[in-house]
């Protein structure tokens, strides 16, 4: 039996909510490093980047500091990235393409848990 239209109309709807779940999968890979390989949290990294942009879905508030915005790659404190505070701003320098990430005097704290 053909589908029609029927399918094709759901299927937009349906292809952004499980971009949705896999950007939230990612996510917590990212939040939680330390509990994965490192090969396993660079590549959620680039795959978080490329589904955000593919379903126009964004990343997510919570990790989106934690992703460099010049090559794609997490930026892990002490091991892939140089975090410093100066004047109440947050300066982030990435280790492998060097670009630097400036906050302003409220950036948002995160809660370490």
């Amino acid at each position: 039996m053909a589908r029609g239209k029927r399918g094709r109309i759901r299927a937009p709807a349906l292809r952004r909510q499980r971009a949705i779940r896999a950007s939230e999968h990612l996510s917590s890979i990212l939040q939680t490093p330390w509990s994965h390989s490192e090969s396993t949290v660079n590549e959620a990294a680039i795959q978080l980047w490329r589904i955000g942009k593919r379903h126009r879905i964004g990343l997510p508030s919570s990790t989106r500091v934690w992703i460099c915005r010049g090559c794609q790659a997490p930026l892990r404190p002490g091991v892939t990235a140089r975090i410093r505070i100066r004047r109440g701003r947050r300066i982030t320098t990435c280790n492998q393409c060097g670009r630097i990430s400036r906050r302003g005097p409220d950036f948002p704290h995160e809660v370490v848990e």
